[in-house]
């Protein structure tokens, strides 16, 4: 009879654990996202729940609860350092991959300090420096697939968190994202009210834009030009901005690969080069000798972000604005002002 009683009072026990855990995780219904094709952030009772779509595979969903901020993270890219940054939290990141890709100057004084630790690949990092840092969570950006680490790491207590970011369609989209790390952090209300002076200033300089001559984008690698298809955010960045990008009507929202023939005949009337990945002539005819037989090599004007690629890779996700106001004074052809990412190439 004594056995019966405790099975009892074990089991009303569990359904009252239950009952009250599915009270904090039930969420309001309302996804405080309004652009992330893959990110979804609702409110409940004590916290957040955070729910993330993979893009390549519908059926894969991962789901999160915070109730409180987290103490250490470890981040593998320079978006979510940026992120970070912009919310002032700095302090939380204990783990990154790399220090020579660092932008921000208060996270490499406290790499310096010993305070952040390097982990070096996403894919073969080591997990006993990580559990050194004593990250709660991983943010990973998955860029080869899935993340090898990540059953080891949920056994050792240590949640794994992909983030989609780089696969959005939508320059806003893609800046959304921080709102994962307003959770993190404990900060939402600042981070939905960063996000939405982001979207204002976005749409205000979409609202400016001038239209430009024709555009191209990208460089030779191997024995290809790459170049951002046709409905890629980047695609739609240059379309907001009034530039004339060539390649505007593909198809994907990857890269293209063409061809130096088929780039030599499509780029003949081109005014503007982006991003050929240099911030010399000199570099780029000496990486591939053929460019200075293309057509807007002498002709057009040449603008890229690799004198400050750390910059450019660490903040430009979180602000398409300031990207959106470069790409309108190029497409106007006024860049008398300082520009936040490019440098024309000369």
């Amino acid at each position: 009879m004594r056995f019966f009683l405790v099975v009892l009072l074990l089991s009303l026990a569990s359904c009252s654990n239950q009952e009250k855990q599915s009270q904090q995780t039930k969420s309001t219904g309302v996804n405080i996202c309004r652009y992330s094709k893959y990110l979804g952030v609702f409110k409940t009772k004590n916290g957040y729940l955070i729910r993330i779509q993979h893009p390549d595979n519908q059926k894969k969903r991962f789901q999160f609860y915070v109730s409180n901020a987290a103490q250490h993270l470890a981040v593998l890219s320079s978006t979510h350092i940026g992120m970070l940054s912009a919310l002032n939290e700095e302090k939380r990141i204990a783990a990154i991959t790399d220090i020579r890709y660092v932008f921000s100057p208060l996270v490499k004084k406290r790499f310096k300090q010993k305070h952040i630790l390097a982990l070096q690949n996403e894919q073969t990092m080591s997990v006993d420096q990580l559990l050194r840092s004593k990250s709660e969570y991983v943010i990973y950006s998955a860029f080869s697939g899935s993340f090898s680490q990540e059953e080891r790491l949920e056994k050792l207590g240590i949640h794994c968190i992909p983030n989609f970011d780089w696969r959005e369609q939508t320059a806003l989209g893609r800046a959304e994202w921080l709102l994962l790390f307003g959770v993190l952090s404990a900060k939402v209300p600042e981070a939905v009210d960063l996000f939405k002076s982001i979207e204002s200033a976005y749409v205000r300089a979409k609202k400016e834009k001038v239209n430009s001559k024709e555009m191209i984008s990208g460089n030779v690698t191997g024995d290809f030009w790459y170049a951002p298809a046709g409905q890629s955010f980047m695609a739609e960045l240059f379309k907001n901005s009034g530039l004339n990008y060539i390649y505007h009507g593909t198809k994907g929202t990857g890269s293209l690969a063409y061809s130096m023939e088929k780039v030599m005949k499509d780029g003949s009337n081109v005014k503007i080069w982006l991003n050929p990945g240099f911030s010399s002539k000199n570099e780029i005819v000496q990486v591939n000798p053929k460019a200075k037989y293309m057509p807007f090599f002498k002709e057009a004007r040449i603008f890229c972000y690799t004198h400050d690629r750390n910059k450019f890779w660490e903040m430009s996700t979180l602000r398409p604005d300031w990207l959106l106001e470069d790409l309108a004074q190029i497409a106007a052809g006024n860049t008398t002002k300082n520009l936040h990412f490019y440098k024309e190439v000369k």
